[in-house]
């Protein structure tokens, strides 16, 4: 049976304390879901392969996380997962289609066992539809998705996003979302589901407006969209110091104030909307923030309500005074980190430690969901788990 929903008040420890989620998830999408959970107070049990490959994305989101060593492969792994989640709120998985079915342990079995479990399934084609079993990344997901083909601009291919479009916000956050709806809905039914979380799916969602302007006719073009950079006021300049500030003064009296601030007054306002008088108002533009460094047009547009900020670099952040009094951004013993988010007026998201290592709690764990001393020895002694140390 699945663990008590937490008391609402939950403070310091979180909105989500109480809940059990078992992450069996490799890639990406999986770790930073359940780091979501785990930052707000969810206990999370990062099932991790005795194998990790050098370069190991999941490492960037294992905060706040136990770390249980299980070869599924050997006899006894997938019993231990099983009963691993016989003690779950969630469990979370990021498998190919089938793949959890095939090791006996697809959600008809493990909810049948535990049927307070919302099971998990983050991939990128989905459960269901011809792409179900093919290979791929994240600029698969979001090419077919169309979100993709609205960036970059008009006269070159499009642009990449990382994976911010598709793994982390397609996946990972509608993931989140999911699983929050269903722990709801349990409160009720006293049930949990399966969720199908697909990247292609969330990904298409995000394109909302873009799908909004196409149905009433006036959807330029990838690159054409005010909102792409082919606006002089909406868009990236480089400074004297080959450094870039962004400006994103729409609003009529924003960009009177950012034409003030760059001392282009001969520019007539009325004109902002004339896509004929863009080129020439561009190259003003980009000669006069390249007249002075990014820290001069910093301080200007401090002092002006002209929607203009300087793009800071990765390393940049821990400086901003923004950043740095909402505690946004962290160096905690030289490693920077995001804070939790949103922010609760109760309380409860904040940074936690990761694990010591691989492995190093797989014998607690393992001791809460009833195996005893002599059988996790054997269970360790086989290669069935890898304990710490």
């Amino acid at each position: 049976m699945s663990t008590p929903r937490p008391d609402p008040a939950s403070g310091p420890d979180g909105p989500l304390h109480g809940i059990r989620v078992v992450d069996m998830s490799a890639l990406g999408p999986g770790p930073f879901c359940s780091m979501l959970l785990a930052d707000f107070g969810a206990e999370v049990i990062a099932v991790e392969r005795p194998e990790r490959p050098a370069f190991d994305p999941a490492r960037f989101f294992s905060r706040g996380k136990r770390s249980v060593v299980v070869d599924l492969r050997a006899p006894g792994g997938t019993d231990v997962v099983m009963r691993l989640a016989d003690g779950a709120d969630v469990l979370l998985e990021s498998n190919r289609p089938g793949t959890m079915e095939r090791r006996g342990i697809g959600p008809d079995v493990l909810c049948a066992r535990n049927p307070g479990l919302v099971y998990t399934r983050i991939t990128g084609w989905g459960q269901t539809g011809p792409y179900r079993d093919r290979a791929g990344h994240d600029i698969n997901y979001i090419a077919v998705a169309g979100a993709l083909g609205v960036l970059g601009a008009a006269e070159d291919v499009p642009t990449p996003p990382l994976a911010l479009v598709g793994d982390m916000a397609g996946g990972s956050l509608f993931a989140a979302l999911g699983i929050m709806m269903a722990l709801f809905e349990r409160t009720v039914t006293g049930r949990g589901q399966v969720i199908d979380s697909a990247i292609v799916d969330g990904a298409a969602l995000l394109n909302t407006p873009q799908l909004g302007e196409l149905n009433a006719g006036i959807w330029a073009g990838r690159g054409q969209h005010l909102l792409s950079g082919v606006a002089p006021f909406y868009g990236v300049y480089a400074c004297a110091d080959d450094r870039h500030f962004a400006v994103g003064a729409i609003e009529p009296k924003f960009y009177s104030a950012f034409l003030t601030a760059l001392g282009l007054e001969s520019v007539l306002p009325a004109d902002q909307m004339d896509p004929a008088r863009w080129p020439e108002l561009r190259a003003q533009v980009a000669e006069a923030f390249r007249r002075k460094p990014r820290s001069h047009w910093a301080a200007v547009f401090s002092d002006v309500d002209g929607c203009g900020s300087p793009v800071l670099t990765l390393d940049e952040l821990a400086d901003d005074a923004h950043l740095r009094q909402r505690r946004t951004i962290t160096d905690v013993d030289g490693t920077l980190a995001a804070a939790p988010a949103p922010r609760l007026s109760g309380g409860g998201g904040r940074l936690r430690p990761p694990p010591a290592s691989p492995g190093a709690d797989t014998r607690a764990v393992l001791e809460e969901s009833g195996f005893g001393a002599d059988e996790i020895d054997l269970l360790a002694e086989s290669g069935t788990v890898r304990l710490a140390g």
